[in-house]
């Protein structure tokens, strides 16, 4: 099975070298951020699926960051999971203390890696990157809409135990750890140059709006910026 890395980096690297002999349009992207209970990859196949009428075939790209991420560290993708969210300092050296030395990797080689892998990612165009930050790795490269689905706490909830069937009190503290976790690897990325509301085109409230809704807004957008 081909990298898929590999492939991002190598269309990088070509559109790079001819945009030394002539210019060329950028190719756009679209970012999904979300607040854990929201379903973006339900959103982001349908987008695929609506964009994809265009004539040119669009990719999603999640878990598959973290993936190609740990072949390019030579660690297992649990362990690229765990760093790349952990919430604090401590948290981190106690994962990275569980890797051998042979495979250690400090938290800023693996916060590079995932990055890179996200920017390649929208430069090779025509990607529906779901988290991993994208919207802050990607803030400055254009055409592209940033999407940040939101909900109340008490909707999120109770939309995951419908889904999972967890426990009550288990499920919500899961909730409250990853909104954390989430909201620090944004903020890490940026810097604190500025608020992480600030990233996103279009900041959607779940709990009113439904998949078809914001399928359409985002197509009309889409459309509005020609990037369909």
């Amino acid at each position: 099975m081909e990298n898929l890395l590999l492939k991002i980096m190598a269309e990088s690297f070509e559109r790079k070298q001819a945009d030394e002999k002539k210019q060329v349009k950028n190719l756009p992207f679209i970012t999904i951020s979300r607040e854990y209970g929201c379903q973006a990859n339900l959103l982001a196949v349908m987008l695929k699926q609506e964009l994809d009428k265009g004539g040119i075939p669009w990719r999603i790209v999640n878990k598959e960051i973290i993936y190609n991420a740990a072949k390019e560290l030579n660690l297992h993708p649990d362990k690229i999971s765990n760093i790349s969210g952990a919430v604090n300092r401590t948290q981190m050296d106690e994962v990275l203390h569980a890797l051998s030395t042979k495979y250690y990797k400090s938290d800023r080689k693996i916060r590079q890696t995932l990055a890179s892998v996200v920017m390649n990612t929208a430069q090779s165009g025509h990607a529906i990157i779901v988290g991993r930050a994208g919207a802050a790795i990607t803030k400055d490269l254009h055409p592209a809409i940033h999407i940040h689905m939101i909900a109340p706490l008490e909707w999120r909830l109770n939309s995951l135990l419908k889904r999972n069937g967890l426990k009550r009190e288990e499920t919500l503290k899961d909730l409250t750890s990853i909104d954390h976790k989430r909201y620090k690897l944004i903020r890490d990325y940026l810097k604190w140059a500025e608020p992480n509301e600030q990233l996103f085109d279009l900041t959607i409230n779940c709990s009113t709006v439904s998949h078809l809704e914001m399928l359409e807004i985002i197509l009309k957008l889409a459309a509005m910026r020609k990037i369909i």
